[in-house]
C-alpha cells in the first residue's frame, strides 16, 4: 500500500472518530435540555432535535463501532471510521450536517434560553 493512501485513510479516520464523538455529544446535550427551551429559542421541538440528532449518532457513532466490534483490529478501526470513504458516504454527510447545525445554532441558542435572555 503506497505511503499516501495510508496517510490519506489515517486522516479520514481522525475525521471520522472527532465527528462521531461530536455527534454523541450533540445527542447527549439535547437528551439533557428542557423542552421548553428548545420553543422559546424557536428552534424545533425538543424531540424533533432528538430524532435529528439521534439519527446522526447512529450513522456517525454506533455503526462504526459495530464494524470495529466485528474486526478488532487497527485496520479495522481505520476501515469502519472511513466517513467519506464508506459505503454510507450520504447518511455520513447528512449525519455530521445534521450535527453542525445542532451544535452551531440550536446549542448556543437553547443554553442562552435556558439561562434567561441574551448572554454574550
Amino acid at each position: 500500500m503506497n505511503v499516501f493512501t495510508m496517510l490519506d485513510r489515517l486522516v479520514l479516520c481522525v475525521i471520522g472518530i472527532v465527528v462521531a464523538v461530536c455527534s454523541g455529544y450533540a445527542f447527549v446535550h439535547a437528551v439533557r435540555q428542557r423542552a421548553d427551551a428548545f420553543q422559546a429559542a424557536s428552534k424545533l421541538t425538543k424531540n424533533a432535535w432528538l430524532g435529528i440528532t439521534g439519527a446522526a449518532a447512529l450513522f456517525l457513532l454506533v455503526i462504526p463501532i459495530f464494524g470495529v466490534i466485528s474486526s478488532p483490529s487497527l485496520l479495522g478501526v481505520v476501515a469502519s471510521f472511513q466517513g467519506l470513504r464508506s459505503e454510507l458516504t450520504l447518511f455520513w454527510l447528512a449525519g455530521t450536517v445534521a450535527m453542525l447545525v445542532y451544535l452551531v445554532d440550536v446549542k448556543p441558542a437553547v443554553v442562552a434560553a435556558s439561562r434567561g435572555g441574551n448572554s454574550w
